[in-house]
C-alpha cells in the first residue's frame, strides 16, 4: 500500500514538472538559471567582504568612515615620485665617483621626441614656383568697367570653365604663367583690360591647394604614405613619421621621383644651428628615403656635446667640432686619434681642418692643465668657499666676502705652500695690524671666530650652463648674471628667459638677470622650449610650435580657438621665468618661447548652458546630495 502511493507521488511529480517545462521556454528557463546563480555569487562575495571585515575591526573601536579624495592620492603618487627622483640622484652621485665612463649617444636623434607635440599648420603661403594641378582652387577677379569674381577648382585635366570666356587650361602653369594667360584669354572678351589707360583690371590668385602625397621609408618608426600641404619641409615630415631610427642616416637623406634620385639632405646644420639647411621642394609621389647610417665617429673629451657622430666623406676635425658644439676652455686645442689597426695620431689646432676622420676613428679632445687659483678658506675648521684669487688681494677684501667682522674673529692662520721645499707651512702674520697683506694662489686662511657661528652663503647652479655646481656668493648683493658668468655662462641650449631659481617652495625667474640671490637657492638653465602650452578652455589644448612672428591671438588660433564657454576677458600669458600677464583676445605681447598660454572659463552666470548642461548639474547636485545623507547616516 505505501509502494503504491509513493509511485502515485512521483507519477503526480513529474506530471507537474513536465507542465511547468512546457510552459516556460528555454530561454526563460536559462534566464532564472543565470539570476540565480548571479544572486548566489553576490551573497558569496558579500560573505567574504563581512568577513574581511570583521577580521580586521578593533574590538575597542568605534566605527570609522574612511574617505579618498583624489588630491590624496595624487599626493601619495607625488610623493613617490620624490622618492624615485631621490634614488636617481643618488645613482648619479656614485656614478661620478666609480671609474665607469657614461655611456656615449648617438647625436641628433633626440630632436625628432616631440612628434605628438607639434601642430603643422596647412595651407601656408605657396612659392611663386607652385604649379597649379588637379584640385587646386583658383580665383578669378576683375573690376572697373567689368566686375566678376569666380572660385572654381581645377579638373583631372586641369581646366576651368568661365562664363563668357570659356574653357580654360591652367594645369602645369606658374602663378605668373596663369595669369598672363588669364589676362589674354579674358581681354578677347573684355577689350577694356588692354585699353590706354585700362578700365577693367585682372587679379588672379590661388585659393586652397591640394594635397599631395609624400611616401616616407627606410629607418623611420613610421614609414608609409602621408598626405600633406604641398610646402611642408622634409623635416616635418621626419616627424610626422617619428623622426629617424638609430640605425637611420642624418646625413644622407635621398629624394627620389620617377623613379631615380634627385636631391639629398644632410639635416645636421639644421640641428646644431651651424649652417643653413637647404629647403627641397616636395612634388606628389616622390618618395623621402631613410637609409642605413652611415661611417661613424666617436667624439669625446673636453668639447659641449661628446657623442657618436656620423661623418660623410671627406669630414676633417674642424667639421666634426662644430657639429659638437667646439672645444670648451677646459680643453686643449689638441686631438687624439685612436684607430682600428692603425697608428694612433697626435693633431694639433692649426691640422685640424686638413685632417680626415674615417668610420671607428675615437677622437679625443684632451684637459688642459689647469693652475689652481683660489685661496681657500676655513671658519672654525668647517670648510667654507674658495674665493677666486685676483691681483692684490687682501685680508680685508677676504673678510667683507667671508661678511665677517675683524671684532669676531679671535685667531687666524695662514698656510702656505713654500716654493722650494713644496711643502705647506704656517705663516705666523699679525692681521690686526698688517690688513693690507696680499695672498697668494693655493694660500690656505683658517679663521677661528669667538662665537663658534658663521652661515655658509651657497648657490647651486644646474642645467645648461658650461660648468655646473656650487658656488659661494662673493657679496650679499650678487645678481644671477654673476653667477651664471661665473658657471661659464649659458649654453646655446638655453637663454636667460630659460633660467629659475628655486628657493624654499617657489620658484620664480629674472628677465634681465638682475635679480639677487639668497644663500642656500638652487640657478637651474633650462634648455630652450620650441613650444608654447595652450591650457584652458579652447578646443584643442597642447603644445604647439613657437614662431617669433606669431602673437597670442595666433597660437589660440591654432589651438582651434575658444570653446563656448572660453572667457576672452580672462586670458594669462605666463613666460618661462613664471611672470603672468592678463592679456587681452587681441593682444600683440610678444609671446617667448616655453610660454604659456591659459583661458579661463567663463563664470556660470555668463555660460549660455543647454538644456543638456542643465540636467547634468542637476544630476551632479542630486548626487553630492545622497552622498552627504549617505555620509551623516553612516
Amino acid at each position: 500500500m505505501y509502494m503504491l502511493k509513493q509511485i502515485r507521488f512521483t507519477r503526480i511529480l513529474l506530471i507537474l514538472l513536465f507542465s511547468f517545462i512546457n510552459a516556460q521556454s528555454l530561454e526563460e528557463l536559462n534566464d532564472l538559471r543565470k539570476a540565480y546563480e548571479d544572486k548566489e555569487r553576490a551573497n558569496q562575495a558579500s560573505e567574504v567582504i563581512n568577513q574581511g571585515i570583521k577580521g580586521e575591526e578593533d574590538k575597542n573601536s568605534t566605527p570609522v568612515k574612511l574617505l579618498i579624495q583624489s588630491r590624496e592620492i595624487l599626493e601619495y603618487y607625488q610623493e613617490r615620485m620624490k622618492v624615485v627622483q631621490k634614488d636617481l640622484n643618488n645613482l648619479n652621485r656614485l656614478l661620478i665617483r666609480t671609474d665607469s665612463i657614461p655611456p656615449l649617444e648617438y647625436f641628433g636623434y633626440k630632436y625628432f621626441t616631440i612628434r605628438d607635440s607639434i601642430q603643422f599648420i596647412d595651407n601656408t603661403n605657396i612659392d611663386s614656383k607652385y604649379i597649379l594641378g588637379y584640385g587646386d582652387e583658383v580665383i578669378i577677379s576683375t573690376w572697373g568697367q567689368a566686375e566678376q569674381s569666380v572660385r572654381l577648382n581645377l579638373e583631372r585635366d586641369g581646366t576651368i570653365f568661365v562664363k563668357n570666356v570659356g574653357l580654360l587650361y591652367l594645369g602645369g602653369k606658374t602663378q605668373e604663367q596663369a595669369k598672363s594667360y588669364l589676362k589674354d584669354r579674358f581681354s578677347k572678351v573684355y577689350s577694356t583690360l588692354n585699353s590706354d589707360p585700362p578700365l577693367t583690371f585682372l587679379e588672379f590668385s590661388i585659393g586652397e591647394v591640394k594635397d599631395i602625397n609624400i611616401n616616407v621609408s627606410g629607418h623611420v618608426p613610421f614609414p608609409g604614405n602621408y598626405v600633406v600641404n604641398p610646402s611642408i619641409s622634409i623635416f616635418n615630415l621626419l616627424v610626422l613619421s617619428g623622426g629617424i631610427s638609430k640605425t637611420g642616416t642624418l646625413r644622407n637623406i635621398k629624394i627620389q621621383r620617377n623613379g631615380s634620385f634627385i636631391d639629398s639632405l644632410d639635416i645636421y646644420p639644421m640641428i646644431t644651428g651651424t649652417g643653413i639647411s637647404k629647403f627641397i621642394k616636395l612634388l606628389d609621389n616622390d618618395i623621402v628615403v631613410v637609409s642605413s647610417r652611415g661611417d661613424v665617429v666617436a667624439l669625446t673629451g673636453q668639447v659641449l656635446i661628446p657623442g657618436y657622430f656620423e661623418i660623410k666623406k671627406n669630414e676633417s676635425i674642424d667639421n666634426l667640432l662644430k657639429f659638437a658644439g667646439g672645444i670648451n676652455r677646459n680643453g686643449k686645442e689638441q686631438a687624439l686619434i685612436s684607430r682600428i689597426e692603425a697608428p694612433n695620431q697626435f693633431i694639433i689646432k692649426s691640422k685640424f681642418s686638413n685632417t680626415i676622420l674615417i668610420n671607428g676613428d675615437s677622437l679625443i679632445i684632451p684637459q688642459r692643465s689647469i693652475k689652481s687659483k683660489y685661496i681657500s678658506s676655513t671658519v672654525n675648521n668647517k670648510p667654507v668657499f674658495k674665493i677666486p684669487w685676483f691681483d692684490n688681494l687682501t685680508f680685508e677684501i677676504i673678510l667683507k666676502i667671508l661678511d665677517v667682522e675683524e671684532s669676531d674673529l679671535k685667531h687666524v692662520e695662514l698656510v702656505r705652500l713654500s716654493d722650494k721645499e713644496k711643502v705647506k707651512k704656517i705663516v705666523d702674520i699679525n692681521f690686526s695690524e698688517n690688513t693690507n697683506y696680499v695672498f697668494l694662489p693655493n694660500d690656505h686662511i683658517s679663521f677661528h671666530l669667538k662665537n663658534n657661528s658663521l652661515e655658509s652663503k651657497f648657490i647651486i647652479v644646474k642645467g645648461e650652463v658650461k660648468n655646473p655646481g656650487t658656488y659661494s656668493l662673493i657679496n650679499y648683493k650678487e645678481s644671477l648674471n654673476s653667477i651664471l658668468l661665473r658657471a661659464g655662462g649659458l649654453l646655446k641650449t638655453s637663454q636667460i628667459n630659460n633660467v629659475i631659481i628655486k628657493r624654499d617652495s617657489m620658484s620664480f625667474g629674472s628677465k634681465t638677470g638682475e635679480l639677487i640671490l639668497s644663500p642656500g637657492d638652487t640657478v637651474i638653465a633650462r634648455p630652450f622650449f620650441g613650444v608654447v602650452k595652450i591650457n584652458g578652455e579652447v578646443h584643442n589644448p597642447g603644445n604647439i610650435a613657437w614662431n617669433n612672428k606669431n602673437n597670442a591671438k595666433d597660437y589660440i588660433s591654432f589651438a582651434g580657438g575658444l570653446t563656448a564657454n572660453g572667457d576672452k576677458k580672462h586670458i594669462v600669458l605666463i613666460t618661462p621665468y613664471g611672470e603672468a600677464t592678463k592679456i587681452t583676445f587681441r593682444s600683440n605681447a610678444k609671446v617667448l618661447p616655453g610660454s604659456s598660454i591659459f583661458v579661463s572659463e567663463k563664470p556660470l552666470t555668463d555660460q549660455k548652458m543647454s538644456p543638456d548642461r542643465f540636467q547634468q548639474i542637476s544630476t551632479l547636485i542630486s548626487s553630492i546630495v545622497t552622498i552627504a545623507i549617505l555620509a551623516r547616516t553612516q
